[in-house]
């Protein structure tokens, strides 16, 4: 009786429309989960425009789809009201007799997955300009009560001028137990959803804020902080394991970024920072820092390695390119007390793809560690350093020695007597009887 009806009727998705409202249907740009993105062109022949059309899913209750409805048309009027230069501008937001669509701006450029996925390295300098346009895009959003929810590299589009635009808002989407289970209903993996949207929990700012520090981490490493075969692994690691530093995967980044990335990347939200401008103060201080040291061209320009041919087999990432280290090269070896200790560890980071000299690396969480130190500082785990294994090669060769000359002396001894014995029986034969 009282429960509010889904739309009527079902939208046919492969079934393009002629119109939309007053914009004249040329063609379709995408297809999701959630509905198809058309390109329109508008009556009055001013550029062309995005349309999405939303349609739930069919396996959906009737409570879910109308849920689904309300949170679609409520947060496209919020953004319609909204005009940033980061964020896609909406144009109108509507519906039909058939399907609710919302009118955006059509963008130009590459998504960052694309750009990642053709090897397109960024350096920090790079890293810094993305998030901090992010970061804008998104503290604008949070300050009208909007959660974004799935930001990723996919619905981050660069402009050939550089401008970052934040898309594809997760406005139409409802996790439940049922679509987790099924396949093709989340689009893509869960690699940068934060750990409260895994476990079905409310998100608020904090839960982007933790996409936006995977999406760093990614930037500077070329590697996902949380990856793994399927997606239960996947899932099971952002709830559960501490990711390697990216200077594991980078060695030429300065030791403060880590700071950032990790406090963004915090399983509890009480422990990220509280907002997008308080992640962006901490990126503009370091930006602000490094350009003062000593070795600031050689930290802005750092590049994480080569993309990996074999990086689906769970390789590690080959070496890094010495080219974009050159200026480190004629450090003057001075360190300061965040840095990277003078020229020949930076040089010896990008021919080692990333592993800084004097460093002991953890071989269960990837955290560096002082050379002295015995215990990982992270995970308390005993480190396993390169010494030791030495060390423990030498002692074994040294027993190994030990055996093989008690053998040999052995040997030597079971001979003299062989040959005394064999001499003994000749003498006594050819004497013959006395």
């Amino acid at each position: 009786m009282g429960n509010k009806q889904p739309p009527a009727p079902f939208y046919n998705p492969y079934v393009a429309p002629d119109r939309i409202s007053s914009y004249q249907i040329t063609g379709e740009l995408g297809k999701g989960s959630m509905g198809v993105v058309y390109e329109g062109r508008p009556d009055d022949g001013s550029a062309a425009v995005a349309i999405k059309v939303f349609y739930p899913d069919t396996k959906l209750t009737a409570d879910e789809t109308s849920v689904l409805l309300e949170r679609f048309e409520r947060e496209g009027q919020a953004l319609s009201q909204l005009n940033h230069r980061n964020v896609v501008r909406v144009l109108e937001v509507g519906k039909t007799d058939e399907f609710d669509y919302i009118v955006m701006e059509k963008l130009e450029g590459f998504n960052l997955k694309d750009l990642l996925q053709l090897g397109t390295r960024f350096t920090l300098a790079d890293t810094f300009d993305i998030m901090l346009q992010l970061l804008a895009g998104l503290s604008a959003c949070h300050r009208t009560g909007l959660v974004h929810r799935d930001v990723k590299p996919a619905n981050l589009v660069r402009s050939s001028e550089g401008v970052i635009k934040l898309t594809d808002f997760g406005i139409a989407r409802i996790i439940t137990d049922e679509t987790l289970s099924r396949t093709g209903t989340i689009v893509g993996t869960p690699n940068y959803m934060s750990p409260e949207q895994i476990r079905g929990e409310e998100v608020d700012a904090r839960s982007d804020l933790f996409s936006a520090g995977v999406l760093m981490y990614e930037l500077l490493s070329g590697k996902k902080p949380f990856d793994g075969p399927d997606m239960t692994a996947i899932m099971y690691n952002i709830t559960n394991i501490h990711p390697p530093s990216p200077r594991f995967y980078n060695g030429a980044l300065p030791l403060e970024i880590e700071e950032i990335v990790f406090q963004a990347l915090a399983k509890d939200p009480a422990q990220r920072f509280s907002s997008a401008d308080e992640l962006t103060k901490a990126i503009r201080d370091l930006e602000q820092a490094l350009r003062y040291h000593e070795n600031s061209q050689a930290f802005l320009s750092a590049l994480p390695a080569p993309p990996d041919v074999d990086a689906d087999a769970g390789g590690l990432a080959v070496p890094a390119d010495p080219s974009n280290l050159a200026a480190a090269a004629g450090a003057s070896g001075k360190s300061g007390q965040h840095s990277i200790s003078g020229s020949s560890a930076v040089s010896l980071a990008a021919a080692g793809g990333g592993i800084v000299s004097g460093k002991v690396y953890c071989v269960d969480c990837g955290m560096d560690n002082d050379a002295a130190s015995d215990f990982c500082v992270r995970c308390m785990r005993p480190l396993l350093k390169r010494d030791i294994v030495n060390q423990l090669a030498a002692k074994q060769a040294k027993m190994l020695y030990r055996v093989g000359r008690g053998d040999y002396f052995f040997m030597t001894c079971l001979s003299v007597i062989i040959v005394a014995v064999v001499i003994l029986i000749l003498y006594l034969f050819f004497r013959g009887p006395t």
